[in-house]
């Protein structure tokens, strides 16, 4: 039989990996089976895992470093030094364009923005951005530095000038509304 023995004092469980987890665990009916259930649904994922060849730190440890997220990136042509990008292109004309961009610390993107509101969320690293307001004398800053720290999301509104300096080496998810467009200010 298919299947791995679990002892509970003189009862006996087997458990199928064939069977889906809601019959190898059927829900508790007080705390002895609960603790139960807790180690029938270990156990069973454990055995899919073992029948998968794969360990636990093979399922569960994933970072932003190990992450297959992080792979395939490219170098776009006429892009700032030090950036490479991972796309999808939205079938939806409404819909949002998503990158996953990997910036090195130094670089740089100079004055610019875009036709639609973004999203960016600091997966790894920090990076700064200054927005900034045309004037007769040409593009002047518009406040201080924001600066984004890992675990920080920062929005910009469409048309919104600005420049984003790579303080560190970053992992970013941007998201931009709608097609992806660069418009070079100043």
């Amino acid at each position: 039989m298919n299947g791995h023995a679990v002892q509970d004092g003189d009862k006996s469980n087997t458990i199928n990996s064939s069977q889906p987890i809601s019959q190898r665990c059927p829900l508790p009916q007080n705390l002895h089976e609960y603790r139960l259930n807790i180690v029938c649904y270990t156990i069973s994922r454990l055995l899919t895992r073992y029948q998968q060849g794969m360990s636990m730190d093979d399922q569960l440890e994933v970072t932003a470093a190990t992450s297959a997220v992080w792979e395939n990136h490219v170098s776009v042509p006429d892009t700032p030094e030090g950036f490479t990008v991972r796309t999808t292109y939205p079938g939806n004309p409404d819909g949002a364009e998503v990158m996953l961009e990997r910036w090195e610390a130094g670089s740089e993107e100079p004055p610019h923005s875009h036709p639609g509101d973004d999203m960016t969320v600091v997966v790894e690293g920090k990076m700064s951005i200054q927005f900034y307001i045309k004037s007769a004398d040409g593009l002047v800053p518009d406040g201080d530095k924001i600066y984004l720290n890992k675990g920080d999301t920062g929005y910009i509104k469409a048309g919104r000038i600005h420049d984003a300096q790579y303080l560190e080496d970053c992992k970013l998810v941007y998201v931009h509304d709608k097609a992806f467009g660069f418009i070079p200010e100043g």
